[in-house]
């Protein structure tokens, strides 16, 4: 097997934990940040990420991503803050008082503004939507674990809600 990591530390261990758990969606590694980006890049650009992936095709992959007219410069923000959110958690965690983590909610505002050029260039259903909202982070989640992480993470955890519904999405 090629022990080859795919993109950055973040996105090989996001699908990794997210394959080895997509079976069981309650279970709390299948909602963790980094697994939820990974869903919602399957929300936005379907399954083919995940065959990307299992090739080991990083070329395709970033192709797709830049397939509903997302600038270049903006994914490789997207791409290392994802990355630097990652490892910022990690480094946390073992830490009784965690410091917040300022690329927490620019990792999702990148995932909403593709979300967005997607529903511009291909309308998306309210079911996508509906769910893609659900599974951010905020402080008006229903989602109780979703909430916790978002006050514990976040600076401001109201505003990616606040960012998601100015985009008119929902």
């Amino acid at each position: 097997m090629n022990n080859q990591v795919f993109i950055n530390k973040a996105f090989d261990e996001a699908f990794k934990s997210y394959l080895a758990n997509k079976d069981l969606n309650e279970k709390v590694e299948f909602n963790k940040f980094i697994v939820v980006v990974i869903r919602l890049l399957v929300l936005i650009y379907g399954e083919e990420i995940i065959t990307y992936y299992n090739n080991k095709d990083e070329n395709s992959f970033n192709v797709l991503m830049l397939k509903y007219g997302y600038p270049l410069e903006e994914y490789s923000k997207f791409v290392n803050n994802f990355n630097k959110c990652h490892n910022f958690s990690l480094k946390q965690e073992a830490k009784a008082i965690r410091k917040k983590n300022k690329y927490f909610n620019l990792v999702q505002k990148s995932l909403i503004d593709m979300l967005i050029l997607k529903n511009q260039k291909e309308p998306v259903n309210n079911e996508v939507k509906n769910s893609f909202y659900e599974l951010l982070f905020t402080a008006n989640t229903k989602d109780f674990y979703r909430k916790s992480i978002a006050l514990v993470e976040a600076y401001n955890p109201y505003e990616i809600d606040d960012y998601f519904k100015k985009q008119n999405l929902i």
